[in-house]
């Protein structure tokens, strides 16, 4: 029996098992290795880092911080979860694991173009997913939004507060629940469909459309995400209308004693707001089971 088990080894999980542990608790973590941090090329936003951080060298020196104050790591998928009379059980990589408390922090997947290379092209920072992230690398070169509907249009108008030329392509989609008329007017529209595209040198790619229009660019996919909540939902947890699990200030879910933190909450996807969650959550998690039972 454990006193908490993590679901998800990103900047949030691997945050809240370090505390936890450091709160003398016995913790496990459940990691299969896909946080969406592992895609990050460079962050140059990330606290106490000024020359950046690769997303995977950040989640290696977490994982080995971990590990040094005990932590037990299952590398894995969850597999099934379920309440149980004195908490939860979570099966993974063949094994089961019984917890008194329980976090989620299976983060979310980007939904990307269609392109056979796309998760590649995020990895070597040709397609991008933040604006807030890296949009200061832009450096007023021009930038291209790939979507069509409203989260699209305001990624579009965010980006010029970085560069004055800023493209929404919808790659041939109609507008969904929008009109040209929605989009803010220094932001150009292109509904032509694409014909090919191409990493070009540095961070950039080149789009080629039908009608033989080109753009050299910073290209960010507004395409949506996916919360990974299905396994929150089956326990009971409330989600909201796009999949994603509201939280209190103690990152408390409408279940007792199941927390949830990072891009699985609703709120603002960065990095240093997961890790803060993490860090609630644990503290949440330790006094919860000291108002049940007393010392660890």
């Amino acid at each position: 029996m454990y006193d908490c088990v993590v679901l998800g080894g990103g900047p949030a999980g691997l945050t809240a098992s370090v505390y936890l542990a450091r709160l003398k608790r016995r913790v496990s973590i459940v990691d299969a290795g896909l946080s969406r941090a592992s895609l990050i090329p460079r962050s140059y936003n990330h606290p106490a880092f000024p020359d950046g951080v690769p997303g995977r060298v950040l989640l290696d020196r977490m994982h080995d911080q971990a590990s040094r104050f005990g932590v037990e790591q299952v590398v894995g998928r969850a597999d099934r979860l379920e309440r149980t009379e004195d908490g939860f059980l979570c099966v993974a990589a063949g094994r089961t694991l019984h917890s008194r408390a329980f976090i989620y922090a299976t983060g979310l997947v980007d939904i990307l173009p269609p392109w056979p290379d796309a998760v590649e092209l995020v990895r070597n920072g040709n397609l991008r997913v933040c604006p807030i992230c890296d949009g200061y690398e832009i450096r007023g070169a021009p930038a291209v939004v790939i979507g069509n509907n409203g989260r699209a249009i305001k990624e579009a108008a965010f980006l010029l507060s970085f560069t004055d030329s800023v493209t929404l392509a919808t790659l041939g989609a109609e507008l969904r629940g929008m009109t040209p008329a929605d989009i803010e007017p220094r932001v150009r529209l292109t509904t032509t469909k694409l014909a090919h595209y191409r990493p070009v040198s540095g961070d950039r790619i080149s789009l080629e459309f039908v009608d033989g229009g080109r753009i050299d660019a910073a290209v960010y996919s507004a395409l949506g995400c996916r919360p990974q909540s299905d396994l929150a939902q089956v326990v009971g947890v409330r989600l909201d209308e796009e999949g994603r699990i509201p939280a209190d200030q103690h990152q408390r879910t409408n279940i007792d004693r199941f927390f949830a933190i990072g891009d699985v909450v609703t709120g603002l996807n960065q990095m240093g707001v997961a890790m803060a969650q993490g860090e609630i959550a644990a503290v949440s998690v330790h006094n919860d089971l000291l108002a049940v039972s007393g010392a660890p």
